[in-house]
C-alpha cells in the first residue's frame, strides 16, 4: 500500500519486478514465461526474490518457464531443467541430474565448476591421467586405449577418512588457495603426475580442522562415481 501512488521509475528494481509478475499473474494464467527476470537485481535482492517467485509459484500451481542464464538460479529453482547450446537442447532432467550426471561435456562446463583431464582408458573402469591410474563408474562405452576427457567437481576431492582400501587415493601437493567464504578453493598438484592440476573445494572447518596450506602434501582421494568420462575432443 505505501508504493501505491509511486511512479513506475520511483520503485526499486525488486519493486518492479514484483508488479511485474503481479500483472502477469492477474489473470490467471494456465502458462507463465519469465525471460531472465531477474537479471537486473543485485544479488541479495535476487536471491530474496528468487524464492519469493518460487514460493508463490508451487503455492499458485502455475506452469512456468523461465530463461536464465544464471546456473545457481536454474539449479535453486526448477523442477526440471533444459540446457541449451547454440539453440540445440543438450539435456533435460532434475537439477540433482544435471548437475551429478551431466550428459555432455557442455552441461558439466556450463553447469557448476568442473576440471577437465586428457585421460587414457587403460581398462574395464579405468583411466591414466599422465602417470595417475584411476578407477572410474562409468567409461564402459569406451575401448582400451581411447582418448577420453575425465571430468571432476572440486567438491568431490575427499581430505578424510582416507584408508589403504580408499580408493583413487594419491598424495598431491596444495598449490594456490583462494579464499571464497565458506570454502576455499586449492589447487593440487599430483607427486607422481606434476604436469596435472585439479581443483579442489575445501570448506573452512576443514581448513582449520586440517590446517591445510600451500605447499603442503596431502592424501586426497576421489570417488569413482564422481569422475565423469566423455569422449575426448567432443562437445
Amino acid at each position: 500500500p505505501e508504493q501505491s501512488k509511486k511512479y513506475p521509475i520511483q520503485l526499486s528494481g525488486g519493486q518492479q519486478q514484483r508488479v511485474a509478475l503481479a500483472r502477469a499473474l492477474a489473470t490467471a494464467p494456465e502458462l507463465l514465461l519469465l525471460d531472465e527476470p531477474l537479471s537486473a537485481l543485485d544479488a541479495k535482492v535476487r536471491i530474496r526474490l528468487r524464492d519469493e517467485m518460487r514460493s508463490l509459484q508451487q503455492r499458485l500451481g502455475v506452469t512456468t518457464i523461465m530463461v536464465t542464464h544464471d546456473q545457481e538460479e536454474a539449479l535453486a529453482m526448477a523442477d526440471r531443467i533444459v540446457v541449451m547450446s547454440d539453440g540445440a537442447v543438450e539435456q533435460v532432467g532434475t537439477p540433482e541430474e544435471i548437475y551429478r550426471r551431466p550428459g555432455t561435456p557442455f552441461v558439466a562446463d556450463f553447469v557448476g565448476h568442473m576440471t577437465f583431464l586428457d585421460a587414457i582408458v587403460t581398462g574395464p573402469g579405468q583411466v591414466r591421467v599422465g602417470e595417475l591410474d584411476l578407477l572410474v563408474a562409468n567409461a564402459a562405452p569406451f575401448a582400451v586405449g581411447t582418448s577420453v576427457r575425465l571430468a571432476m567437481r572440486p567438491e568431490e576431492v575427499r581430505t578424510r577418512s582416507i584408508t589403504a582400501e580408499t580408493p583413487n587415493r594419491f598424495d598431491a601437493t596444495i598449490g594456490d588457495l583462494s579464499f571464497l567464504g565458506s570454502y576455499c578453493r586449492a589447487h593440487l598438484e599430483p607427486t607422481n603426475s606434476r604436469s596435472t592440476r585439479i581443483a579442489a573445494d575445501f570448506s573452512t572447518n576443514a581448513m582449520r580442522d586440517l590446517g591445510i596450506l600451500p605447499g603442503q602434501v596431502r592424501t586426497v582421494a576421489f570417488p569413482p562415481e564422481a569422475l565423469h568420462v566423455f569422449a575426448g575432443g567432443g562437445r
